[in-house]
């Protein structure tokens, strides 16, 4: 687990942060998975590591990576995957949090929803906009949808179930490959595993929004 400085990035007035949005570290382009407006951070997958700071595809700044989760902060043998990865962005105090897709949807979190086998669900993906399956068989905190594209830019993007009152709710994150199929992380089990990291780490030691997302 790696934690930066906790101030918040001196970003660029007039740019919106949302769900679904392409976002750049380095050389590196992936997805905003999640905003949590009230906390204004975002959440991705740790495969978007590419150094701290995130900005557009202008590279305007929009944050900063505030906590994160990678694979290499683990050591496994082939026959079981890591633990699951994220990464927490503090957004720029100038910068706007949303967390309208770019669907129309409002993108929430509830308890209440977990991944399970056959789950209607949507993933927004940076070519080809939406495409919805259902959920596959679900082990280590992963799961798969039958027929996902593979595109490195979806790294992080978000993966949703659809409700009647036109809200999104979501399910997991889109992590990347994992022995050559396309893997998405549980929503659950990334906090699940933000919570343990918080705990482990020693809570005082972390932004106020990070301790306040892991519980």
């Amino acid at each position: 687990m790696c934690v930066a400085a906790p101030a918040q990035a001196n970003a660029n007035p007039n740019f919106t942060v949302f769900p679904g949005m392409q976002i750049y570290q380095g050389n590196t382009a992936c997805m905003v998975g999640f905003v949590e407006t009230r906390l204004r951070i975002a959440l991705s997958t740790g495969q978007c590591d590419d150094g701290s700071l995130v900005t557009d595809r202008d590279n305007h700044l929009l944050g900063t990576v505030v906590v994160a989760r990678r694979q290499s902060d683990d050591a496994a043998g082939d026959s079981a995957p890591l633990a699951v990865e994220y990464e927490v962005i503090a957004l720029g105090a100038e910068v706007t949090a949303s967390d309208l897709l770019p669907t129309g949807r409002h993108l929430e979190s509830t308890p209440a929803l977990r991944a399970q086998q056959g789950l209607p669900v949507c993933q927004l993906r940076t070519s080809g906009g939406e495409k919805c399956g259902s959920v596959g068989p679900i082990s280590n905190g992963r799961f798969a949808i039958a027929d996902l594209a593979v595109d490195h830019r979806d790294f992080g993007g978000p993966v949703y179930a659809l409700t009647d009152d036109n809200r999104a709710l979501i399910v997991g994150l889109y992590e990347g490959m994992w022995k050559s199929a396309p893997t998405l992380e549980s929503w659950q089990a990334v906090m699940e595993q933000l919570y343990i990291d918080n705990r482990a780490r020693g809570e005082h030691q972390l932004p106020t929004e990070v301790r306040m997302i892991g519980r």
